[in-house]
């Protein structure tokens, strides 16, 4: 039998490989000579750089930049064999890379990640993929061009100090593009993020994502009035679907010429995910929590659609399934809990209870195959 495990991370708990690992070791506890793809996956948060390394058979690299609140950390990317980087925003400007784990999302800046970029672009990388889930800032991309060598002055032309972060936006009243890197128009960057929302607006960057970074209802309405004056210097009305991802980063990429794909397919492009399903038996994937969203262009129901296309069922592996779920797309779902415990104790209990659930799977199908 052979087994394609693609599950994504399990948040805040264990990431993806770490996932993988412990499903491939329960079937061989079992079935010692079936073959074992481990294919951990992310969808453009979380781990996306780890996990595009490891399944494309590249280079995890690590360099010093900026973190969100200007402490100095270090951010890794994927190096790729065929030269395409994947980047990782989180990793620079990510919710865990804030000091102490406390935000301040009107001085939380994206400035890192284009530290990153620009390192990268020097040094003669064109194709890039960034995942920009997980950020810890609503800076509309400011910080990210300021590295890149934007110059914004306030109205006494007064310089607007590079990485201030999304409270400043709405001081800024011109904005210098001129030093731009020249090797930027060679660039091609991929956006890989799931997200819909606009810049500004109900649905956008400010009033949906401020509140779970940390800002309260006045900062809420500062960060939407500093976006809607950063749309307005760009002219642009930052009304594309995406342009709010990132806290206002995917306006600002899609600016500098960015596309963006769905996280969960360009990775699994990148994966070569089609190409390992030849011979499969079963896929399995999982997630910490599945709910209906989750059925809804998510990383693991992907994975499963793209399963179904050459004809391979899914097992669907959860750390916690909404109650009545139901789906065509996979072949079975499990919750992996054995019980009713707390968050602390089923954190604790997951490693444990995936290689359980990998046993349990090994065994159904060697009892299904007799």
């Amino acid at each position: 039998m052979k087994w394609l495990i693609a599950p994504d991370s399990f948040k805040n708990c264990l990431r993806s490989p770490q996932v993988a690992a412990q499903l491939a070791a329960g079937i061989r506890d079992i079935s010692p000579d079936d073959e074992i793809i481990e294919l951990p996956l992310a969808d453009g948060g979380e781990g996306t750089a780890e996990a595009a390394a490891r399944a494309a058979g590249g280079t995890l690299e690590s360099v010093p930049v900026t973190g969100p609140l200007g402490n100095p950390v270090e951010a890794r990317f994927a190096r790729l064999p065929a030269g395409t980087v994947v980047v990782e925003m989180a990793e620079a400007a990510g919710l865990e890379r804030l000091p102490d784990g406390k935000n301040d999302p009107l001085r939380a800046t994206t400035y890192g990640v284009g530290e990153l970029f620009l390192k990268l672009l020097k040094n003669g990388t064109r194709d890039f993929v960034i995942g920009i889930g997980g950020s810890a800032t609503v800076d509309g991309g400011l910080g990210f061009v300021q590295a890149l060598g934007a110059v914004c002055r306030d109205a006494q032309g007064r310089i607007i100090p590079p990485g201030a972060g999304g409270g400043a936006l709405s001081e800024v009243a011109a904005l210098d593009c001129s030093a731009l890197p020249p090797e930027l128009v060679q660039a091609r960057i991929r956006i890989g993020s799931d997200v819909t929302n606009p810049l500004t607006g109900p649905r956008g960057a400010a009033r949906v994502f401020g509140p779970q970074k940390g800002a309260g209802p006045g900062q809420v309405e500062t960060l939407e009035a500093g976006l809607r004056r950063w749309a307005e210097l760009w002219r642009d009305a930052g009304d594309v679907p995406g342009d709010g991802a990132a806290g206002g980063l995917g306006f600002l990429l899609r600016r500098l010429g960015a596309t963006t794909e769905s996280g969960a397919e360009l990775l699994l492009g990148l994966a070569g995910f089609d190409r390992k399903l030849a011979g499969t038996g079963w896929v399995v994937t999982g997630e910490g929590r599945t709910d209906r969203q989750s059925l809804d262009g998510k990383l693991c129901s992907v994975v499963a659609a793209r399963a179904a296309r050459a004809g391979v069922g899914t097992i669907l592996c959860s750390g916690a399934l909404e109650p009545g779920l139901d789906s065509k797309l996979f072949a079975a779902m499990f919750s992996i809990g054995s019980g009713p415990v707390s968050l602390a104790e089923a954190f604790a209990q997951t490693p444990e209870n995936l290689r359980r659930m990998g046993r349990n799977l090994a065994n159904l199908a060697r009892k299904s195959s007799l």
